[in-house]
């Protein structure tokens, strides 16, 4: 499958009723959680990484901030009405983008917030652009992550920070492992120590990393129970056959997280100056 066609299916994936659907399952904050306890609720641990990640890149108030594969603008809110930070979010699919400005009007910082088409392999931005580089748990889906990270090093000024979580292979997975997380990802998953290599090559120093993986398999057990608990209020916006195919992805997900080697992570740089 070609890059293009690769993007084409991600796209439709995210621009299909299902998609629509999961957000009464994940709300706006569309990726796992540090949960801590069984009674945990899975939104305010999501926001809780999204938190986080704010610390190890050094988010302050009034810095500009490229938002990368959105989602449905969950972070890019958070940002600007708790930090003040203006945010550029843009995301592949346009249909996000509608639901973001949607779900944006009239909300704390929306006038910070400019939401926008753009491809993180190919960014229509001058370079050094941007104060920070932020991208949640979407780099599993490029064909071209070096080239991405190095699209971040170059709309990022000097000195400027790059936020990345993203899942990842934890360990050395055996053969059946490895085929499994092959059926989840079809561009592979990097290791958490192969993004610390591709920022530094990409000239960025890293200043905090931190192994996630931990909370992967509480939060994919919650999503599954979620999604099976509301499947007939998801059939009414998607239809049954494709909540059916998408509990089956989660069974995929779980079994992979139970493993151990699906992995979760962040990683913070900064832009080097010389």
């Amino acid at each position: 499958m070609s890059d293009e066609a690769f993007q084409r299916e991600i796209t439709a994936r995210y621009d299909a009723p299902m998609y629509r659907a999961m957000l009464e399952v994940w709300g706006d904050q569309i990726h796992p959680g540090l949960l801590e306890s069984e009674d945990e609720e899975l939104y305010p641990a999501a926001v809780k990484a999204t938190e986080r990640l704010a610390e190890l890149a050094e988010i302050r108030n009034g810095i500009h901030v490229l938002e990368t594969a959105c989602g449905v603008g969950g972070t890019a809110r958070f940002l600007a009405a708790t930090m003040g930070c203006r945010v550029t979010a843009t995301n592949i699919s346009r249909g996000q983008l509608e639901t973001s400005v949607e779900w944006t009007e009239g909300k704390p910082g929306a006038d910070l917030i400019s939401y926008e088409f753009a491809n993180f392999e190919e960014l229509a931005y001058d370079d050094a652009s941007f104060d920070v580089y932020w991208c949640q748990d979407a780099l599993l889906f490029s064909t071209a992550r070096s080239t991405a990270i190095a699209e971040a090093a170059r709309v990022v000024k000097l000195g400027g920070t790059i936020a990345i979580t993203d899942l990842t292979v934890a360990g050395d997975p055996d053969a059946a492992t490895t085929a499994m997380l092959a059926d989840i990802s079809k561009p592979g998953f990097w290791s958490l120590e192969s993004y610390r290599e591709a920022l530094d090559a990409a000239g960025f120093d890293v200043i905090a990393s931190e192994d996630w993986t931990r909370h992967v398999l509480p939060s994919f057990l919650r999503i599954r129970a979620d999604i099976i608990a509301k499947k007939d209020q998801l059939a009414a916006i998607a239809g049954v056959a494709e909540v059916e195919d998408t509990i089956e992805r989660y069974h995929l997900w779980c079994d992979a997280a139970a493993t151990g080697n699906l992995g979760w992570g962040a990683v913070a740089g900064r832009k080097r100056e010389t």
